[in-house]
């Protein structure tokens, strides 16, 4: 399906991207590890490598991290992770923003399960006719 294979790629582009610019991040290790996985899991979903069973499992575990990193009160993504007079590191932006790139993580991977159940449903339709 030429859908599955372009958001595969797209999300594979978003999820490197986003590795990329974790050389700034606190704990680099861990974000560029997390979207390494994401972006492989795209674009082996895109190719349709991937069971639905291992994206769910991804799903549930990125929405997990969600829960995990929401930080304590939301102040946005702001253009700043450090605070303007002191230079100390704003926990609740860097929060934030770890929570929304893994809830994107999480919307990709039920993205390819959705268009991977469509595909089989609309084949399972057209054998029907």
């Amino acid at each position: 399906m030429l859908v599955k294979k372009i958001l595969g790629v797209f999300f594979g582009l978003v999820f490197i991207s986003f590795a990329v610019v974790q050389y700034n991040d606190p704990d680099p290790a861990l974000w560029v590890t997390i979207y390494g996985i994401a972006a492989a899991l795209s674009v082996a979903a895109g190719f349709g490598k991937v069971s639905d069973t291992v994206l769910a499992v991804a799903c549930v575990v990125f929405a997990v991290g969600v829960i995990y990193w929401w930080p304590e009160q939301f102040e946005g993504v702001g253009d700043s992770m450090r605070d303007d007079t002191t230079g100390l590191l704003l926990r609740n932006v860097e929060e934030g923003r770890e929570s929304l790139g893994l809830a994107l993580c999480s919307i990709a991977m039920v993205s390819f399960i959705l268009a991977s159940r469509l595909s089989s449903g609309s084949k399972t339709a057209n054998k029907a006719l």
